[in-house]
C-alpha cells in the first residue's frame, strides 16, 4: 500500500520505496515438481501479534500482512493492486477496472465489481466502498495515519455501481492512494444502525464530523468494535479464530469470487523469541519463518537433516530501519546534534558483525532500488571526533565537569524506548550507550511490549526510539515527514517541522512528469540528509526458511515479500488433511 507501516526491528518496514521496479527474485523450493493441488496448511511465525484486524485502524505491519497481505488479498481486499509481473499499478480487485480520470486530474471514477459476497454471505456493493471512506475519514476514528493521504479529498459520490472521488487539487499519486490505502470493510457489520446514512462525505470531514452526536457515537463504537478482532471480508481467506498472544488462523474461502487459494488454512503463530521460533521450525511445529536472525541464517540453518526438510532464501522489500529523535525534546532540536548522534554510530560495523553483511547503510527514506532515490547521497561517516565538535558548536558542553554535557541548565540525559520484540536492539543499545557516554551523553533504556511502544511514539511520549518503515512501490514522504502528520496521532512521531520540506513534498505531489518529480525528491532527500531527523540505520535483506513441501514459493519486492495465496503442496506431500488433523507419519 501507499501508506507506511511500522514493523518490528528489521525491520521491514524497509523501506522506502519508490515508483521504481525492484529486481524480482524467486526461489521455488522445487516449484516445478508436483501439480498444484488444494489442501494442507501453512503455519508461519510472526514476531508480534496484530494490534487490530480492522484495516482502517491497524498500525503495525503484521496486522496488514494478516488482513490483506499488503498487495494481495487475504481477508480484506483493495480496489486495485500491483501487477506482480511488471509491478505496474494496474490490476483491479474490487474495482472492475482502473479508474476513469478527468482531464484536470480532479475526478476519479471506479466501477465497483458485481457478484462479490462478504464472508457472511451478504452481497458486497458500492455502498460498502462509500461507507469505508466515510468511516476512514471521520476525524474521530483512529485512522489518522491513513487519512494523511487524503488531505485533498473533497467529496465521494455514489452513482449506482460507480464511486466518484473528487479532489481539490491534482496529485500524481491520487489513483494509487484511492485504490490501495483503505481495505474495504462491510457497512452492515460496522454500521448496522445506519448512523452515517444521513451524512454526506462533506459532512463527515466538516464540523459535523467532530460534533454531531450520531457521528460521535459511530466513531466510539467503531474504534472498539468487536469485529476489529473478528473480521468479515471478501478475500480468499476467512477469519477463523484469534487466541490472543498465541495464534491466529484463517481458513480458505471456498466461495471466493476470484482465483481461489490452494492452502486450506493459514495458521499464524506468535513467537517473539527467535531461538524458540527456529526450534519450532526444526521440530515441525512451524512451516515458515519469514524472517530469521542473520546469525541463524548464516550459522544455524544448515546440515544434512535441515537441508533435507527446509529451504532457505533471501529477499528484499522496501524497508528501512532507523532511530528517531523526538524534536519536542531540547536535546534533539538542533540538526547539528542529530548529525553528531548519527556520526557516533558505527553502522557499517554493525551490518558486518550483527547482520552478517545482510544490508547496507541507510541514507534516505527512499529505497536504493527506487527510481526516485538520490544516488549522490553519501552516508554520514562514523566520526566521534567531528561529532564532539558539532555538539560543542550546538552549545552542548560539559560546563560543570561531571562528564555529562549540558545546555541552559539541562543535562544531556535521555531515555531510549525499545520494543521487547526488536531483534537487533539488544546488540545495538549497549554500543550506543557506550559511544554516547564517551561523547558526554547519558542514555538510559526502557523496554516495553511492541504495541505499548507504538502507542507511546504516536503520542510523542518518548525521547528516542527505533522502528522500521515498510511501504510499497509508491513513495510519498507526506505521511511520515510532513508537518501536519505530527498532529492527531499521525506518523510524524518526531514532530519534524520544516517549511522547505513541506513545500517540496507538496510540490512533488503536483508534478506528473516522472523526471521532474524525481528532481524534486532529490532536493528533498538532500534536505533530509542535512537535517537528520532520523538516523537511517540500514536497508537489509530478509533471510527466511520454509518447508520444502511447499511449491510455487516466489519472493516479490512488495510487502510482505511473499504471496501465500499462490503456495501449494502436491497431494502426495500434504501434512494436514481435510479432517484438520496432522497426518500420522
Amino acid at each position: 500500500m501507499t501508506r507506511r507501516i511500522f514493523v518490528l526491528s528489521l525491520l521491514s518496514f524497509a523501506l522506502v520505496c519508490g515508483c521504481g521496479r525492484p529486481e524480482r527474485t524467486a526461489e521455488t523450493g522445487g516449484a516445478d515438481a508436483g501439480q498444484p493441488a488444494q489442501g494442507d496448511w501453512v503455519i508461519l511465525r510472526y514476531e508480534s501479534e496484530p494490534d487490530s484486524l480492522n484495516p482502517l485502524l491497524s498500525r503495525g505491519a503484521y496486522s496488514d500482512y494478516a488482513m490483506i497481505g499488503i498487495n494481495n488479498s487475504q481477508i480484506y481486499e483493495l480496489l486495485m493492486r500491483y501487477n506482480t509481473k511488471d509491478f505496474s499499478f494496474s490490476d483491479p480487485v474490487l474495482a472492475e477496472a482502473p479508474p476513469q480520470i478527468s482531464p484536470d486530474h480532479l475526478t476519479y471514477s471506479f466501477k465497483i465489481r458485481d457478484g462479490v459476497k462478504w464472508h457472511d454471505g451478504k452481497p458486497f456493493t458500492a455502498e460498502d466502498v462509500l461507507f469505508t471512506f466515510k468511516a476512514g475519514m471521520c476525524p474521530l476514528v483512529d485512522s489518522a495515519n491513513r487519512r494523511s493521504y487524503f488531505t485533498d479529498l473533497k467529496d465521494v459520490r455514489l452513482e449506482d455501481r460507480t464511486i466518484r472521488f473528487v479532489v481539490g487539487k491534482p496529485n500524481a499519486f491520487n489513483a494509487v492512494f484511492l485504490a490501495n490505502t483503505f481495505g474495504i470493510i462491510p457497512k452492515h457489520i460496522f454500521d448496522p444502525d445506519g448512523l452515517l446514512d444521513g451524512f454526506s462525505y462533506a459532512d463527515i470531514i466538516g464540523p459535523k464530523g467532530k460534533s454531531d452526536p450520531k457521528i460521535m457515537k459511530f466513531a466510539d463504537d467503531f474504534n472498539k468494535h468487536p469485529n476489529n478482532r473478528s473480521p468479515i471480508g471478501t478475500g480468499p481467506y476467512k477469519f477463523e479464530k484469534w487466541d490472543g498472544g498465541h495464534e491466529l488462523s484463517l481458513i480458505r474461502n471456498d466461495d471466493y469470487w476470484g482465483k481461489k487459494a490452494y492452502l486450506d488454512k493459514i495458521v499464524i503463530r506468535i513467537i517473539p523469541d527467535f531461538p524458540a521460533a527456529l526450534t519450532a521450525l526444526k521440530a515441525g511445529d512451524v512451516d515458515f519463518i519469514p524472517r530469521l536472525l542473520p546469525i541463524q541464517y548464516a550459522q544455524q540453518t544448515s546440515g544434512a537433516a535441515f537441508d533435507q526438510q527446509f529451504a532457505k532464501a533471501k529477499y528484499s522489500i522496501p524497508t528501512y530501519s532507523f532511530i528517531m529523535w523526538n524534536e519536542e525534546r531540547p536535546f534533539f532540536k538542533d540538526k547539528r546534534v542529530r548529525q553528531a548522534l548519527t556520526m557516533l554510530i558505527n553502522r557499517q560495523q554493525f551490518i558486518d558483525t550483527v547482520l552478517f553483511g545482510l544490508g547496507r547503510i541507510g541514507v534516505s527514506h527512499f529505497n536504493p532500488s527506487a527510481k526516485d532515490f538520490d544516488p549522490h547521497l553519501k552516508p554520514w561517516p562514523y566520526d566521534p571526533k567531528r561529532a564532539a565538535e558539532l555538539l560543542d558548536e550546538a552549545g552542548w558542553i560539559d560546563h560543570d565537569g561531571d562528564g555529562i554535557r549540558d545546555k541552559d541548565g539541562v543535562k544531556f540525559k535521555f531515555e531510549f524506548l525499545a520494543s521487547s520484540s526488536n531483534a537487533y536492539l539488544p546488540q545495538l543499545l549497549p554500543v550506543l550507550k557506550e559511544e554516547f557516554r564517551k561523547a558526554g551523553i547519558e542514555m538510559t533504556e526502557r523496554t516495553v511490549e511492541f504495541n505499548v511502544m507504538t502507542g507511546a511514539v504516536q503520542e510523542h511520549r518518548f525521547d528516542a526510539s527505533a522502528l522500521s518503515w515498510s511501504a510499497d512501490l509508491i513513495a510519498d514522504p507526506y505521511q511520515v515527514f510532513h508537518s501536519s502528520a505530527a498532529l492527531n496521532k499521525g506518523s510524524n512521531f518526531i514532530s519534524f517541522k520544516n517549511a522547505e520540506s513541506d513545500r517540496l513534498i507538496e510540490k512533488a505531489r503536483l508534478e506528473f512528469d516522472d523526471e521532474k518529480r524525481k528532481q524534486i525528491y532529490w532536493q528533498w532527500q538532500e534536505l533530509i540528509h542535512e537535517e537528520q531527523p532520523y538516523t537511517f540505520l540500514f536497508y537489509r535483506e530478509e533471510p527466511a526458511a520454509y518447508s520444502k513441501r511447499f511449491r510455487n514459493v516466489q519472493w516479490l519486492p512488495l510487502r510482505p515479500g511473499y504471496d501465500l495465496n499462490s503456495w501449494f503442496v502436491p497431494s502426495s506431500e500434504q501434512k494436514y488433511k481435510k479432517d484438520l488433523r496432522a497426518v500420522v507419519e
